[in-house]
C-alpha cells in the first residue's frame, strides 16, 4: 500500500516527522517496506523557457532549442514535435541521470550541432509510458525553479506492507486511523452526509440470484450523474495517483481509484448510454465472455458473478470492469456503482481467470458494510466539483449486512494475555479511536466492532487491538523462576519420535524435503482422490487446491524435476502429515521416502545398481527399528496400494495394524509425472507403529559373552507361494534361547526341483550364553529347527 506524506495528512492532523510516522507504522503491524524521496532523484531537473526553437540544418526531425534554465541560454537539439519558441518545459543539465531511460546526459554534438542538455518527456522521467512529445508547462511556470518541488513531486512516498486481515488500511483513511489511534496525531472529520438528489435515475438495479447464494451480493447501490464534463482530472489528484503507480486517464475514472485508495472503497463507472436495459447482478451463463478494461477477452463459468444488461455481461463483480460500457471523453453522462461482492467467490473467480486487480485486493479482503452508502456520497461529492453535472437519488438493491455482533472484554486479560498493563482508560480510548463502540467497564465490557473491521472474532482479537497500539515494546521482559525442579520436556513422545525419524533417514543417505500440504487434484486423484473434504475453498494457487491424500506424489513432483534438471539419481524423504477428510482425527503422521534412478555414481568397479524394491524395504525397516518397533514380530503381505507395482510391493504388518508400506512404483504413476524409472518408495505411518513400552534406557544394556557364536547353514525346498521371510522367522523361533539371528542368503528355482516349489537357503546364528555346545546340542537344535520350517511353511529339508 503507497501513499504520499502530504496524503496521509489530509487525513491526519499532525505535527509528527517522517521517520516518526514509519516507526510507529512498523509498531502498528503496518510494516515499512520503503520510502521513496523523490525530490532526491528529480532534484536536478527545474523549469526551462525555450527562447527559440529552429529547425535543424542538418535532420528534417530535429530542432535547435536555445533554452534558459535560469542560469544562462544554452543549445538543446530536440527530437519532440512539440518543441516550439516561447514554451515551458523541464530541463535537465549534462551530466543529469535520467531515471525513465537509466542514462547518464553527457554534452555533444549531434548532426554538427553542440547539444548541452535534454528537454524532458513524461517517459524520461518516469512518471508514464508517454513519449509523443516534451512536457508542456503552463506559461507562469517559475523560469529556473526547481520542477519536483512546483510539481508537487517532492512528497515522499511511503510503502507499508498489509496482512491480510487488514483491509481497512488497503485506503489511506484507515492508516491515519490507526496512527490517530497510537497517538500521532488526530483523525480528521470525512462528509459522508447525503447528497440530494434532483431526479430519480432511469437505470436501476436488480440482483437476480439464486436461492441460498444471495450472500454472493448482498447488496448495490448507484446513482446516475448527467450533464457531466469528462476532462483531465485536478493536477492534485493527478499528481497522487501517480505517485502511487497509477496512470491518470480521466477525470471519472481518475475519481474511482482515487477513491479506492484513500477510502478502501472501490467503485465502478458506466456509461448510460453503452446500457440497455437494468443492470443486473447474476451467475454467469454457460459460453458467455466480456471484453475487459486490460483489452483481453475473458470466458466465464457457472460460479462467476457478473454484472450485465440486455446485452450480456459487461462487468466481472469485484474484479474488473468491461471495455464495452466504460466511461470515455465523449461521455456526459455516468452511472455510479457501489457494491458489496462475497470475498471467496471474487477471490475464486480471479484465481480461476489469472486475473488481478486493486479492486479484486480489496474485495477479497472484506470492505466496510456499510460502504455503498457512504461510499456514493463521497464520489457523488468529487464527481460534481470537478465533473460539474446534477445527480440522481441513491438507487439501491439488496439489504445492509448484518454486520454488528458484541463481543464480550474482561479488562483483566489485556495483562493475562499479553502481560502488560494498559489503564482501562486508555483501551477504551484506543479502541473509540478505532472505531468501536464499548460500553460497560472492567470485567463487563462489552465492545462492538466496526463494519469495516470483520476480522475481529473474539475477545484476544480485542485484546490484540489495544496491545498493539498501547506499543509492543511496553511489554517488559520477564525471568522466569527458578525453584530447582526439574521442568517437564519440550517435545512430546510422538514429536520426539519424528525428530528421530527424520534422524534415521538422513542416517541412511536420504535427503529431506519438506513440500506444501497441498497438490494438485490430478495428482490427489492418483494416490487415494480428491474428496470435497480436501478440496480447497480458496488455494494460494490454482494447482494447489487439494490438501494431500499422500506426500508421495510431492516427492515425485520433486524428483521429476530434479531429473528434468539433469539430477536424476536421488534419495528424498519427508516427515509430514496426510490428510483423509477435513476433521482433526482425519490428519496422520507418515515418514515417506523416494528413490530413483542408479544408488549412485557410475565407477568402473560397476558398484552401482538400479534401486530396486528391496532398497525401500530396507529403509522401511530400519526405520522401524529406529523406532523401537517390535520388527521380528512383522510379517510382510503383497496387499500394497494401487500406486505400487503389484508383485513388487508389500506392507509390513504387525498383526492386522499396517506398519508401512514399500515397493516401486506402478508405472503408471511415473508416467503421470514424466519420471523414468525406476523408482520405488516406502511409506511408514508414524501414529501407527506403538510406543516403546519399557522405561529406563532407549537400548538394551551391552551383553558380554565370552563364547563364540557359530553359524550352520539350511537349504529348504518349500512351495513357490511361501514367501522367504516365512521361512526366516520360523527358524527364528524354534529357539529363541540359542538362536541369535536368521539371514535368508539364497533362492533357487529350476532341475533337481519338483515343479512350483523353490528352494531357500538360510544362515542361522547361534550364540551360547553359558558354556560352549556340544555337537549334540547343535544337532538337538538342528532337528528344532527343520521342524519348525516343516510345521509353518510345509517345507523340507533339501537332501
Amino acid at each position: 500500500m503507497k501513499f504520499t506524506l502530504s496524503w496521509l495528512k489530509a487525513h491526519l492532523d499532525t505535527d509528527a516527522s517522517l521517520t516518526e510516522i514509519t516507526d510507529r507504522l512498523t509498531m502498528l503491524g503496518l510494516e515499512l517496506e520503503g520510502v521513496e524521496d523523490r525530490a532526491a532523484a528529480f532534484k536536478p531537473f527545474r523549469i526551462a523557457h525555450v527562447v527559440e526553437a529552429v529547425q535543424h540544418p542538418n535532420a528534417d526531425r530535429l530542432r535547435v532549442c536555445k533554452v534558459d534554465a535560469g542560469d544562462g541560454v544554452v543549445q538543446v537539439v530536440c527530437g519532440a514535435p512539440n518543441a516550439r519558441t516561447g514554451m515551458k518545459g523541464v530541463f535537465a543539465p549534462s551530466g543529469t541521470h535520467i531515471p525513465g531511460t537509466g542514462i547518464d546526459l553527457k554534452k555533444g554534438v549531434i548532426r554538427g550541432e553542440e547539444s548541452n542538455g535534454m528537454l524532458l518527456s513524461e517517459r524520461e522521467l518516469g512518471l508514464s509510458d508517454d513519449h509523443e512529445g516534451i512536457i508542456d508547462l503552463p506559461a507562469d511556470a517559475p523560469t529556473g525553479a526547481n520542477w519536483a518541488e512546483w510539481a508537487g513531486l517532492d512528497d515522499p512516498v511511503i510503502d507499508v506492507a498489509i496482512t491480510p486481515n487488514r483491509g481497512d488500511c488497503l485506503g489511506v483513511r484507515g492508516i491515519a486511523r490507526d496512527l490517530a489511534a497510537a497517538g500521532v496525531g488526530t483523525l480528521k472529520p470525512l462528509d459522508t452526509s447525503p447528497v440530494a438528489g434532483t431526479f430519480q435515475s432511469p437505470l436501476k438495479w436488480r440482483i437476480d440470484l439464486p436461492s441460498g447464494r444471495e450472500h454472493l451480493a448482498p447488496i448495490v447501490a448507484g446513482r446516475y450523474f448527467r450533464g457531466v464534463r469528462n476532462g483531465p482530472s485536478p493536477k492534485w489528484m493527478q499528481d497522487r495517483l501517480r505517485a502511487v503507480g497509477l496512470r491518470p486517464i480521466s477525470a471519472l475514472v481518475d475519481i474511482t481509484n482515487y477513491v479506492m485508495l484513500d477510502l478502501g472503497r472501490p467503485l465502478h463507472a458506466y456509461d448510460p448510454a453503452k446500457v440497455t436495459g437494468d443492470l443486473v447482478i447474476r451467475l454467469a451463463r454457460p459460453g458467455e465472455k466480456y471484453l475487459a478494461l486490460n483489452g483481453r477477452e475473458y470466458a466465464f463459468d457457472e460460479d462467476m458473478l457478473v454484472i450485465g444488461d440486455d446485452h450480456g455481461p459487461d462487468d466481472l463483480a469485484g474484479v474488473m470492469g468491461g471495455e464495452r460500457s466504460g466511461v470515455s471523453d465523449e461521455t456526459t453522462d455516468m452511472f455510479l456503482e457501489v457494491a458489496i461482492f462475497d470475498p471467496t467467490s471474487v477471490a475464486a473467480t480471479g484465481r480461476k481467470l489469472g486475473l488481478q486487480s486493486d479492486a479484486r485486493y480489496r474485495f477479497e479482503r472484506g470492505l466496510d458494510q456499510t460502504s455503498p452508502f457512504w461510499g456514493a456520497e463521497v464520489a457523488t461529492r468529487l464527481v460534481q466539483e470537478i465533473c460539474g453535472g446534477e445527480a440522481s437519488e441513491l438507487v439501491v438493491a439488496g439489504t445492509e449486512p448484518d454486520w454488528r455482533r458484541q463481543i464480550p472484554l474482561r479488562h483483566s486479560r489485556i495483562a493475562g494475555l499479553c502481560g502488560v498493563e494498559v489503564p482501562e482508560d486508555e483501551a477504551r480510548r484506543i479502541l473509540g479511536v478505532l472505531g468501536f463502540e464499548v460500553s460497560g467497564a472492567g470485567e463487563a465490557t462489552s465492545v462492538t466492532p466496526p463494519p469495516w473491521r470483520g476480522d475481529i472474532d473474539g475477545e484476544a482479537d480485542l485484546v490484540e487491538e489495544v496491545v498493539r497500539v498501547f506499543g509492543y515494546d511496553e511489554i517488559r521482559p520477564v525471568s522466569l523462576e527458578r525453584d530447582g525442579s526439574v521442568p517437564h520436556p519440550a517435545l512430546t513422545p510422538e514429536q520426539n519420535r519424528r525428530r528421530l525419524a527424520k534422524r534415521a533417514l538422513a542416517g541412511r543417505g536420504l535427503i529431506e524435503a519438506v513440500t506444501f500440504s497441498f497438490l494438485p487434484a490430478k495428482h490427489a486423484a492418483l494416490f487415494g482422490g480428491v474428496g470435497a473434504e480436501r478440496t480447497l475453498v480458496n488455494p494460494i494457487s490454482a494447482d494447489l487446491d487439494v490438501m494431500r491424500p499422500a506426500i508421495l506424489p510431492n516427492l515425485l513432483a520433486a524428483a521429476a524435476r530434479n531429473a528434468n534438471q539433469g539430477y536424476p539419481d536421488l534419495a528424498l524423504f519427508e516427515v509430514g502429515p496426510e490428510y483423509a477428510g477435513d476433521r482433526p482425527e482425519d490428519q496422520a503422521w507418515v515418514a515417506a521416502g523416494l528413490r530413483h534412478g542408479r544408488t549412485g555414481p557410475r565407477d568402473v568397479r560397476k558398484a552401482d545398481r538400479a534401486v530396486d524394491v528391496f532398497d525401500a524395504k530396507a529403509d522401511a525397516v530400519e526405520l522401524l527399528e529406529a523406532l523401537e518397533a517390535p520388527t521380528a514380530n512383522l510379517q510382510v503381505t503383497t496387499d500394497a496400494p494401487s500406486w505400487y507395482h503389484p508383485g513388487r510391493s508389500g506392507c509390513l504388518r504387525l498383526g492386522p495394524k499396517v506398519l508401512a508400506r514399500f515397493g516401486e512404483l506402478h508405472p503408471r504413476i511415473l508416467e503421470a509425472f514424466d519420471l523414468r524409472g525406476p523408482a520405488v518408495a516406502f511409506e511408514v505411518l508414524l501414529d501407527v507403529v506403538p510406543m516403546p513400552k519399557r522405561k529406563g534406557p532407549q537400548k538394551p544394556l551391552l551383553e558380554r559373552i565370552p563364547f563364540q557364536a557359530l553359524v550352520r547353514d539350511f537349504a529348504f525346498v518349500v512351495a513357490e507361494d511361501v514367501p522367504a521371510d516365512k521361512v526366516a522367522r520360523a527358524a527364528a523361533g524354534a529357539d529363541k534361547a540359542l538362536i541369535d539371528g536368521v539371514r535368508v542368503f539364497d533362492e533357487y528355482r529350476g532341475k533337481g526341483l519338483p515343479e512350483d516349489s523353490k528352494s531357500i537357503a538360510i544362515e542361522v546364528t547361534l550364540q551360547p550364553r553359558t558354556a560352549t555346545l556340544t555337537d549334540e546340542q547343535i544337532e538337538a537344535v538342528a532337528r528344532k529347527i527343520v521342524e519348525a520350517v516343516g510345521k509353518h511353511t510345509g517345507g523340507t529339508l533339501r537332501g
